[in-house]
């Protein structure tokens, strides 16, 4: 869920979000850049509240590589979101470095830093204020305050990554930059995640062939005096994956008729082995007052094409994490 607070023009969001956040590892994690065998492409697509016209759609493209003679990941990424019949628009173009240093034959620590540039705007051009009814004139006297934002934006992560465990922190906006639209200075406050999970084998054909297992699994999400918990379970059995998820964080309210329990989320996946491609779909199910009310939810989709030589796949690759 997107949480908007509106001073006037100066917008400040919760960032986009996926409830497949592992299928869009380095988003989530910069430490997670080079977490394949060689080389990964990722796309990215989230229709959120499809109930409500324009409401919040997000795109992203992202590619990694795993240089692995100098234990080091680095990739690109590309995110645009589009917020309600405003045409609020937020779009990043980011690159990705993750290095990693063994700390026994089956578990590594990574670390890895974000740096992107942001372009926020709006179109005046879809909104009408009290000025041009009374006037009539096609253009307010607020546009001429608004100014389209340009910032540079830096995260940084860090992950202890093993065969049956995994955990990771990450911190975005370190560099808490203006976030108005409207001229003044309004710092974008630092969003941080921690996240994990294990898993449980079940069958395997050699090391690193696995058949079938399961993986609990969780993320919670801290922004200013906002948080947000997503925690669930993924099954593998090759070649599908299912999963499910509760979001929210029971007991907790931050007001008098907001909870913080928001939605159920149900996954299904499948690894397309011989295109070396793996489709995943998500639909939340909103299980707020809201959602009851609009009958809102979401939809989100995730392909995950990776390219390895024969020779860098008999390498070993600590990839724990599940794959949606």
């Amino acid at each position: 869920m997107c949480v908007l607070v509106l001073r006037g023009f100066n917008a400040m969001a919760q960032d986009p979000q996926f409830t497949q956040f592992y299928a869009a590892p380095m988003y989530l994690n910069p430490a997670f850049t080079g977490v394949t065998y060689e080389h990964r492409f990722v796309l990215n697509y989230r229709n959120q509240w499809p109930g409500i016209s324009k409401a919040y759609q997000t795109y992203m493209a992202s590619y990694d590589y795993n240089l692995s003679n100098i234990k080091s990941g680095l990739g690109v990424i590309a995110m645009q979101d589009r917020s309600g019949t405003s045409g609020l628009t937020h779009t990043q173009f980011g690159v990705n470095y993750a290095y990693h240093a063994n700390i026994s034959k089956f578990s590594e620590i990574r670390a890895g830093i974000s740096l992107s540039y942001n372009i926020k705007k709006l179109d005046f051009n879809k909104l009408r204020f009290n000025d041009q009814l009374v006037t009539g004139s096609s253009i307010s006297n607020e546009a001429a305050n608004y100014e389209q934002l340009n910032y540079m934006d830096i995260g940084v992560g860090a992950l202890l990554n093993s065969e049956q465990y995994w955990l990771g922190f990450s911190a975005k906006h370190i560099n808490q930059p203006n976030a108005s639209l409207m001229g003044d200075r309004v710092p974008l406050p630092v969003s941080t995640s921690l996240h994990g999970g294990y898993r449980y084998v079940i069958e395997r054909k050699g090391r690193s062939d696995l058949k079938r297992y399961f993986s609990p699994a969780f993320n919670y999400r801290h922004e200013a005096k906002f948080d947000q918990l997503d925690i669930g379970v993924y099954y593998y059995h090759l070649p599908l994956n299912v999963g499910v998820w509760y979001r929210g964080i029971p007991f907790k309210k931050y007001g008098p008729t907001y909870t913080s329990s928001e939605s159920i989320a149900f996954l299904v996946g499948t690894d397309i082995s011989e295109y070396n491609l793996r489709i995943g779909y998500s639909y939340d199910l909103t299980i707020s007052r809201l959602g009851i009310i609009n009958s809102l939810g979401a939809h989100e989709i995730s392909l995950i094409y990776e390219i390895a030589k024969k020779k860098k796949r008999s390498r070993r690759v600590l990839v724990s994490c599940p794959k949606f």
